[in-house]
Protein backbone atom coordinates (compact mmCIF):
# COMPACT_ATOMS: atom_id res chain seq x y z
CA UNK A 1 0.00 0.00 0.00
CA UNK A 2 1.17 3.70 -0.69
CA UNK A 3 -0.25 6.71 -0.18
CA UNK A 4 0.68 7.60 -3.85
CA UNK A 5 -1.70 4.56 -4.50
CA UNK A 6 -4.59 6.01 -3.40
CA UNK A 7 -4.28 9.50 -4.39
CA UNK A 8 -4.19 10.77 -8.17
CA UNK A 9 -1.29 12.48 -9.28
CA UNK A 10 -2.85 15.67 -11.23
CA UNK A 11 -5.41 16.01 -8.16
CA UNK A 12 -2.80 15.89 -5.60
CA UNK A 13 0.04 18.13 -7.34
CA UNK A 14 -2.90 20.56 -8.95
CA UNK A 15 -5.19 20.64 -6.51
CA UNK A 16 -9.11 20.90 -6.89
CA UNK A 17 -9.03 24.65 -7.71
CA UNK A 18 -6.89 26.49 -10.28
CA UNK A 19 -5.21 29.60 -10.34
CA UNK A 20 -6.36 32.99 -12.40
CA UNK A 21 -3.88 36.32 -12.56
CA UNK A 22 -5.81 39.35 -13.43
CA UNK A 23 -4.23 42.77 -14.04
CA UNK A 24 -6.23 45.81 -15.69
CA UNK A 25 -5.85 49.94 -16.15
CA UNK A 26 -7.71 50.23 -13.21
CA UNK A 27 -7.20 53.22 -10.91
CA UNK A 28 -9.27 52.07 -8.01
CA UNK A 29 -9.55 48.94 -6.01
CA UNK A 30 -12.41 46.31 -7.64
CA UNK A 31 -14.08 43.32 -6.38
CA UNK A 32 -14.08 40.01 -7.98
CA UNK A 33 -16.68 37.04 -7.74
CA UNK A 34 -15.12 33.49 -9.09
CA UNK A 35 -16.64 30.30 -8.99
CA UNK A 36 -14.09 30.11 -5.81
CA UNK A 37 -15.47 33.19 -3.72
CA UNK A 38 -15.46 36.64 -3.46
CA UNK A 39 -12.50 39.20 -2.97
CA UNK A 40 -13.36 42.46 -2.18
CA UNK A 41 -11.22 45.83 -2.61
CA UNK A 42 -8.40 43.99 -3.99
CA UNK A 43 -5.84 46.02 -6.25
CA UNK A 44 -4.80 44.63 -9.69
CA UNK A 45 -2.93 42.83 -10.54
CA UNK A 46 -4.25 40.12 -8.49
CA UNK A 47 -4.94 36.78 -8.46
CA UNK A 48 -8.09 34.87 -7.86
CA UNK A 49 -8.63 30.70 -7.68
CA UNK A 50 -11.74 29.22 -9.54
CA UNK A 51 -12.84 25.42 -8.92
CA UNK A 52 -11.81 22.79 -12.08
CA UNK A 53 -15.30 21.91 -12.30
CA UNK A 54 -17.14 23.25 -14.99
CA UNK A 55 -13.92 25.02 -16.37
CA UNK A 56 -14.98 25.52 -19.75
CA UNK A 57 -17.11 28.60 -20.22
CA UNK A 58 -16.99 29.79 -16.15
CA UNK A 59 -17.37 33.50 -15.79
CA UNK A 60 -15.40 35.59 -13.81
CA UNK A 61 -17.20 38.84 -12.66
CA UNK A 62 -14.95 41.83 -11.89
CA UNK A 63 -17.23 45.15 -10.28
CA UNK A 64 -16.00 48.46 -9.02
CA UNK A 65 -17.34 51.84 -7.37
CA UNK A 66 -16.73 53.89 -10.28
CA UNK A 67 -16.44 51.58 -13.53
CA UNK A 68 -17.93 48.62 -14.95
CA UNK A 69 -16.27 45.48 -16.69
CA UNK A 70 -16.98 42.48 -19.11
CA UNK A 71 -16.68 39.00 -17.89
CA UNK A 72 -13.73 36.65 -17.96
CA UNK A 73 -14.43 33.72 -19.65
CA UNK A 74 -12.60 30.96 -19.37
CA UNK A 75 -11.83 28.41 -21.44
CA UNK A 76 -9.98 25.15 -20.51
CA UNK A 77 -7.30 22.51 -21.79
CA UNK A 78 -5.24 19.24 -20.87
CA UNK A 79 -3.50 19.20 -17.51
CA UNK A 80 -0.68 17.24 -18.36
CA UNK A 81 -0.07 16.08 -14.99
CA UNK A 82 -3.16 13.82 -15.39
CA UNK A 83 -1.15 12.06 -18.62
CA UNK A 84 1.24 11.22 -15.32
CA UNK A 85 -1.21 9.85 -13.46
CA UNK A 86 -2.79 7.61 -16.11
CA UNK A 87 0.46 6.29 -17.22
CA UNK A 88 2.06 5.59 -13.88
CA UNK A 89 -0.66 5.08 -11.35
CA UNK A 90 -3.33 3.53 -13.93
CA UNK A 91 -7.08 3.64 -11.61
CA UNK A 92 -6.06 6.88 -9.51
CA UNK A 93 -7.02 8.60 -12.98
CA UNK A 94 -10.14 8.17 -12.37
CA UNK A 95 -10.05 10.15 -9.06
CA UNK A 96 -8.56 13.13 -11.36
CA UNK A 97 -11.48 13.24 -13.76
CA UNK A 98 -14.18 13.28 -10.47
CA UNK A 99 -12.30 16.74 -9.51
CA UNK A 100 -11.92 17.81 -13.36
CA UNK A 101 -7.93 17.89 -12.32
CA UNK A 102 -7.48 16.68 -16.04
CA UNK A 103 -8.33 20.06 -16.79
CA UNK A 104 -6.69 23.13 -16.83
CA UNK A 105 -7.60 27.02 -17.47
CA UNK A 106 -5.96 27.35 -21.44
CA UNK A 107 -5.10 31.11 -20.69
CA UNK A 108 -4.73 31.89 -16.11
CA UNK A 109 -3.61 35.48 -17.29
CA UNK A 110 -5.68 38.83 -18.57
CA UNK A 111 -6.01 42.03 -18.78
CA UNK A 112 -9.51 44.13 -17.96
CA UNK A 113 -9.77 47.39 -19.33
CA UNK A 114 -13.28 49.26 -17.95
CA UNK A 115 -15.77 49.17 -20.48
CA UNK A 116 -16.95 52.92 -19.93
CA UNK A 117 -12.77 54.35 -20.20
CA UNK A 118 -13.40 53.30 -24.30
CA UNK A 119 -14.20 55.97 -26.79
CA UNK A 120 -17.86 55.87 -27.97
CA UNK A 121 -16.91 54.85 -31.34
CA UNK A 122 -15.23 51.95 -29.57
CA UNK A 123 -17.97 51.22 -27.55
CA UNK A 124 -20.54 50.77 -30.02
CA UNK A 125 -18.78 48.76 -32.20
CA UNK A 126 -16.17 46.86 -29.80
CA UNK A 127 -13.41 47.07 -32.01
CA UNK A 128 -11.72 47.13 -28.69
CA UNK A 129 -11.51 44.24 -26.71
CA UNK A 130 -12.22 45.00 -22.93
CA UNK A 131 -10.60 41.41 -21.81
CA UNK A 132 -7.27 40.52 -23.19
CA UNK A 133 -5.07 37.58 -22.57
CA UNK A 134 -1.62 38.73 -21.15
CA UNK A 135 1.79 37.54 -20.50
CA UNK A 136 2.75 37.90 -17.04
CA UNK A 137 6.67 38.04 -16.44
CA UNK A 138 7.45 35.19 -13.90
CA UNK A 139 8.86 37.93 -10.68
CA UNK A 140 5.21 39.88 -11.14
CA UNK A 141 3.44 36.16 -10.81
CA UNK A 142 5.97 35.57 -7.95
CA UNK A 143 5.14 38.67 -6.34
CA UNK A 144 1.69 38.69 -7.05
CA UNK A 145 1.40 35.05 -5.46
CA UNK A 146 3.32 36.12 -2.06
CA UNK A 147 0.75 39.12 -1.79
CA UNK A 148 -2.29 36.84 -1.90
CA UNK A 149 -0.86 34.63 0.91
CA UNK A 150 -2.27 35.61 4.35
CA UNK A 151 0.51 37.98 6.02
CA UNK A 152 -0.48 35.77 9.42
CA UNK A 153 0.32 32.01 9.28
CA UNK A 154 0.65 29.13 11.64
CA UNK A 155 3.59 28.89 12.89
CA UNK A 156 3.25 25.32 14.54
CA UNK A 157 2.51 22.46 13.20
CA UNK A 158 1.63 18.97 14.41
CA UNK A 159 1.16 15.63 12.58
CA UNK A 160 0.96 12.13 12.64
CA UNK A 161 1.59 9.37 9.88
CA UNK A 162 1.55 6.22 8.87
CA UNK A 163 4.52 4.94 6.73
CA UNK A 164 5.22 2.12 4.61
CA UNK A 165 7.63 0.63 1.64
CA UNK A 166 10.88 0.03 1.47
CA UNK A 167 12.96 1.08 4.92
CA UNK A 168 16.25 1.63 5.81
CA UNK A 169 16.17 -0.91 8.60
CA UNK A 170 15.61 -3.36 5.55
CA UNK A 171 18.92 -4.50 4.59
CA UNK A 172 20.34 -5.57 8.39
CA UNK A 173 17.36 -7.02 9.11
CA UNK A 174 17.78 -9.41 5.90
CA UNK A 175 21.41 -9.88 6.95
CA UNK A 176 20.22 -10.91 10.70
CA UNK A 177 17.19 -13.23 8.75
CA UNK A 178 19.25 -15.11 6.31
CA UNK A 179 21.86 -16.68 9.10
CA UNK A 180 19.10 -18.80 10.15
CA UNK A 181 16.45 -19.53 7.36
CA UNK A 182 19.85 -20.44 4.88
CA UNK A 183 21.20 -23.47 6.65
CA UNK A 184 17.82 -24.41 8.08
CA UNK A 185 16.28 -24.32 4.42
CA UNK A 186 13.60 -22.52 5.37
CA UNK A 187 11.16 -20.51 3.09
CA UNK A 188 8.20 -17.74 3.81
CA UNK A 189 5.39 -18.96 5.35
CA UNK A 190 2.65 -17.20 3.21
CA UNK A 191 -0.15 -16.25 5.68
CA UNK A 192 -3.99 -15.19 4.76
CA UNK A 193 -3.85 -11.27 5.12
CA UNK A 194 -0.14 -10.56 5.55
CA UNK A 195 -0.31 -7.76 3.26
CA UNK A 196 3.16 -6.13 4.38
CA UNK A 197 5.20 -9.35 5.22
CA UNK A 198 8.66 -8.26 6.56
CA UNK A 199 8.18 -4.81 5.46
CA UNK A 200 8.19 -2.38 7.87
CA UNK A 201 5.11 -0.36 9.19
CA UNK A 202 6.11 2.65 10.75
CA UNK A 203 4.38 5.13 12.69
CA UNK A 204 5.28 8.85 13.37
CA UNK A 205 4.72 12.31 15.43
CA UNK A 206 6.05 15.21 14.43
CA UNK A 207 6.45 18.79 15.20
CA UNK A 208 7.34 21.91 13.43
CA UNK A 209 7.87 25.36 13.63
CA UNK A 210 7.91 27.55 10.85
CA UNK A 211 10.64 30.24 10.95
CA UNK A 212 9.53 31.91 7.88
CA UNK A 213 7.50 31.20 4.30
CA UNK A 214 10.36 28.78 3.23
CA UNK A 215 12.21 27.19 5.96
CA UNK A 216 10.57 25.09 9.61
CA UNK A 217 12.67 23.32 11.88
CA UNK A 218 11.20 20.28 14.41
CA UNK A 219 12.10 16.85 14.90
CA UNK A 220 10.13 13.55 15.03
CA UNK A 221 9.89 10.47 16.57
CA UNK A 222 9.00 7.27 14.70
CA UNK A 223 8.28 3.62 15.50
CA UNK A 224 8.65 0.82 13.15
CA UNK A 225 7.62 -2.86 13.52
CA UNK A 226 8.39 -5.99 11.06
CA UNK A 227 7.05 -9.68 11.09
CA UNK A 228 7.41 -12.56 9.26
CA UNK A 229 6.84 -16.47 9.87
CA UNK A 230 9.27 -19.05 8.25
CA UNK A 231 8.81 -22.94 7.60
CA UNK A 232 11.37 -25.63 6.56
CA UNK A 233 8.30 -26.92 3.71
CA UNK A 234 11.21 -28.95 2.00
CA UNK A 235 11.83 -31.24 5.01
CA UNK A 236 7.93 -31.80 5.73
CA UNK A 237 7.02 -32.25 2.24
CA UNK A 238 9.77 -34.75 2.06
CA UNK A 239 8.71 -36.56 4.63
CA UNK A 240 4.89 -36.10 3.75
CA UNK A 241 6.30 -38.12 0.67
CA UNK A 242 8.01 -40.97 2.47
CA UNK A 243 5.33 -41.77 5.27
CA UNK A 244 8.82 -41.41 7.52
CA UNK A 245 7.66 -39.56 11.06
CA UNK A 246 10.55 -36.98 11.04
CA UNK A 247 11.07 -33.00 12.64
CA UNK A 248 10.59 -29.56 11.14
CA UNK A 249 11.23 -26.42 12.42
CA UNK A 250 9.26 -22.78 12.49
CA UNK A 251 10.58 -19.57 12.68
CA UNK A 252 9.25 -16.13 13.63
CA UNK A 253 10.31 -12.41 12.95
CA UNK A 254 9.81 -9.45 15.33
CA UNK A 255 11.55 -6.60 14.98
CA UNK A 256 10.94 -2.99 16.32
CA UNK A 257 12.51 0.31 15.39
CA UNK A 258 12.40 3.55 17.79
CA UNK A 259 14.00 6.68 15.52
CA UNK A 260 14.33 10.09 16.92
CA UNK A 261 15.56 13.26 14.90
CA UNK A 262 15.46 16.54 13.69
CA UNK A 263 13.83 17.60 10.93
CA UNK A 264 14.05 20.48 8.35
CA UNK A 265 11.52 21.26 5.73
CA UNK A 266 11.93 23.56 2.94
CA UNK A 267 8.97 25.07 1.01
CA UNK A 268 8.97 25.49 -2.86
CA UNK A 269 5.52 26.55 -4.09
CA UNK A 270 2.67 27.48 -1.59
CA UNK A 271 -0.63 28.68 -2.06
CA UNK A 272 -3.68 28.96 0.13
CA UNK A 273 -4.92 25.49 -0.34
CA UNK A 274 -1.09 23.55 -0.60
CA UNK A 275 2.18 23.46 -0.38
CA UNK A 276 4.96 21.68 -1.58
CA UNK A 277 8.10 21.00 0.00
CA UNK A 278 11.38 18.93 1.04
CA UNK A 279 12.50 17.69 4.13
CA UNK A 280 15.79 16.25 5.78
CA UNK A 281 15.88 14.30 9.05
CA UNK A 282 19.23 13.35 10.65
CA UNK A 283 19.50 11.12 13.96
CA UNK A 284 19.57 7.86 15.94
CA UNK A 285 17.97 4.44 15.60
CA UNK A 286 17.58 1.69 17.96
CA UNK A 287 17.01 -1.51 16.05
CA UNK A 288 16.06 -4.44 17.93
CA UNK A 289 15.82 -7.52 16.01
CA UNK A 290 14.74 -10.96 17.17
CA UNK A 291 14.17 -14.88 15.94
CA UNK A 292 12.01 -17.01 17.34
CA UNK A 293 12.58 -21.03 16.56
CA UNK A 294 10.37 -23.85 17.14
CA UNK A 295 11.24 -27.40 16.27
CA UNK A 296 8.89 -29.67 15.72
CA UNK A 297 8.54 -33.36 16.22
CA UNK A 298 6.02 -35.30 13.33
CA UNK A 299 4.73 -38.82 14.34
CA UNK A 300 3.69 -41.74 12.17
CA UNK A 301 0.66 -42.49 10.62
CA UNK A 302 -0.28 -43.77 13.56
CA UNK A 303 0.23 -40.76 15.28
CA UNK A 304 -0.06 -37.51 12.96
CA UNK A 305 0.18 -35.07 15.12
CA UNK A 306 3.36 -33.38 16.64
CA UNK A 307 4.91 -32.39 19.24
CA UNK A 308 7.02 -29.71 20.30
CA UNK A 309 11.14 -31.02 20.23
CA UNK A 310 12.62 -27.47 21.03
CA UNK A 311 12.71 -23.57 21.47
CA UNK A 312 15.68 -21.15 20.53
CA UNK A 313 15.43 -17.48 20.48
CA UNK A 314 17.93 -15.04 19.05
CA UNK A 315 17.86 -11.51 20.45
CA UNK A 316 20.31 -8.54 18.76
CA UNK A 317 20.09 -4.92 19.59
CA UNK A 318 22.09 -2.24 17.61
CA UNK A 319 22.44 1.90 17.40
CA UNK A 320 22.81 3.61 14.10
CA UNK A 321 22.38 6.83 12.35
CA UNK A 322 18.77 7.61 11.26
CA UNK A 323 18.03 9.55 8.24
CA UNK A 324 14.75 10.44 5.89
CA UNK A 325 15.46 12.34 2.74
CA UNK A 326 11.43 13.05 1.18
CA UNK A 327 12.31 15.25 -2.37
CA UNK A 328 8.45 15.40 -2.80
CA UNK A 329 6.03 16.35 -0.13
CA UNK A 330 2.57 18.37 0.11
CA UNK A 331 0.36 19.38 2.56
CA UNK A 332 -3.23 20.01 1.07
CA UNK A 333 -6.14 21.83 2.84
CA UNK A 334 -7.10 25.60 3.50
CA UNK A 335 -7.92 25.36 7.46
CA UNK A 336 -5.89 23.83 10.41
CA UNK A 337 -6.06 20.25 9.57
CA UNK A 338 -4.18 19.76 6.36
CA UNK A 339 -3.24 15.83 4.56
CA UNK A 340 -0.09 15.25 4.56
CA UNK A 341 1.87 13.02 1.82
CA UNK A 342 5.43 12.25 1.53
CA UNK A 343 7.21 10.15 -1.05
CA UNK A 344 11.11 9.50 -0.19
CA UNK A 345 13.66 7.02 1.55
CA UNK A 346 15.00 6.56 5.10
CA UNK A 347 13.45 5.44 8.35
CA UNK A 348 10.03 5.84 7.54
CA UNK A 349 10.06 4.32 4.26
CA UNK A 350 8.88 5.17 1.05
CA UNK A 351 5.51 6.43 1.34
CA UNK A 352 4.12 7.70 4.19
CA UNK A 353 0.43 9.88 4.41
CA UNK A 354 -0.58 11.49 7.74
CA UNK A 355 -2.81 14.21 9.26
CA UNK A 356 -1.33 17.87 10.08
CA UNK A 357 -2.56 20.14 12.48
CA UNK A 358 -1.70 23.67 12.36
CA UNK A 359 -2.11 26.53 15.07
Amino acid sequence: MSAVSFSSCATMFSGTKADIFIDGDVGEPVTINSSAGEYKDVTLPTLVEVNRRHLDGQHIHVTSEHHSFDDIVLERTFNGWALVSALVYGTPFFIDLMTNAVSKPKYDQFFIIPMDSLAAADTLRRKRPTVMVSTMDSDTRARVRRRQLPMEYPRHEVNVAVGVGSNQADRSTKHFVDDFIQPMHMETDTECGDIFGDSYIVGKIEYHYRLNRKWDIGAMAAWGRSSESYTDYYHVVEQHQQDKPGTTADGYLKCRTFSLAPSVRYTWYETRTYRLFSRVSLGMMRHHLQFDIEGWHYGDEQKPSRTLAREESSKKTQWRMAYQFSPIGISVGSGPLRLVVEVGYGCLGVYNVGLGFSF
